[in-house]
C-alpha cells in the first residue's frame, strides 16, 4: 500500500458491509426473490453485484440473474475527456421488464455514473423497480440520486480519492483513501 494511503476497511470489514446490504435487500424483496436482477456497473461494481448475488442465492437457495453494464457511452462528459473511454462488456442476458433491478457500484460521489446507468438500463427494458447498492457513498452528490443500500458513508475532503480494491481485480479486498 502506498505511503499516503489510509486503510478505511479491510477484507473482513468489507464482508460485513456486503452482508448488511444483503440483509436489507432480503428484507425488502425476500418475498419477490423471483423478480430480482442484479447488475454491476463496469468495472468495479461488477464484483459487488456478484457478491450480493452469491449471498442472496445462498440465502434463498435460488439463482439470481446477474449482469454487467458499461455506461461509458452514456456519460454526460464523454466529449469533454482528453481520451476516449475504454468500452467494457455489457452482459444482460435476462429479461428486466417488470423486474426488480439492483444496480451495484463501488463508490458514488457525484452521481453522474448512476445517472448514466439509469439512461443505459432503459435500452434493455423497463424494470418495475430500480434500486441502487453502493459500497462506499460519498455525500457530495451533484444529482438528486441516493443509494438504497450502502456499505459505508465516507466523508473526506474532495482532494481525497476513495479506492475499492477487489480480490477479483486487485488480488486483495480493501478500501483505501488517498490524496491525488
Amino acid at each position: 500500500m502506498a505511503n499516503d494511503a489510509i486503510l478505511i476497511a479491510d477484507s473482513a470489514e468489507m464482508s460485513v458491509m456486503i452482508e448488511r446490504m444483503v440483509d436489507e435487500i432480503a428484507e425488502e424483496f425476500g418475498s419477490r426473490v423471483d423478480d430480482l436482477r442484479i447488475i454491476g456497473l463496469q468495472k468495479r461494481g461488477v464484483p459487488l453485484a456478484e457478491r450480493l448475488s452469491a449471498a442472496l442465492e445462498k440465502r434463498f437457495n435460488q439463482k439470481i440473474p446477474t449482469g454487467k453494464l458499461d455506461i461509458s457511452m452514456y456519460r454526460d462528459d464523454i466529449g469533454m475527456r482528453k481520451t476516449l473511454p475504454l468500452i467494457r462488456e455489457t452482459a444482460i442476458n435476462f429479461d428486466i421488464d417488470d423486474r426488480i433491478v439492483i444496480l451495484a457500484d463501488d463508490v458514488m460521489q457525484a452521481g453522474r455514473t448512476v445517472r448514466a446507468a439509469l439512461d443505459a438500463i432503459t435500452d434493455f427494458g423497463r424494470p418495475a423497480i430500480i434500486r441502487l447498492a453502493i459500497l462506499v457513498d460519498r455525500p457530495e452528490h451533484e444529482f438528486p440520486i441516493a443509494a438504497d443500500y450502502v456499505g459505508q458513508v465516507s466523508i473526506w475532503d474532495e482532494a481525497v480519492k476513495v479506492k475499492v480494491h477487489w480480490n477479483e481485480i486487485d488480488s486483495c479486498d480493501r478500501i483505501i483513501v488517498q490524496y491525488d
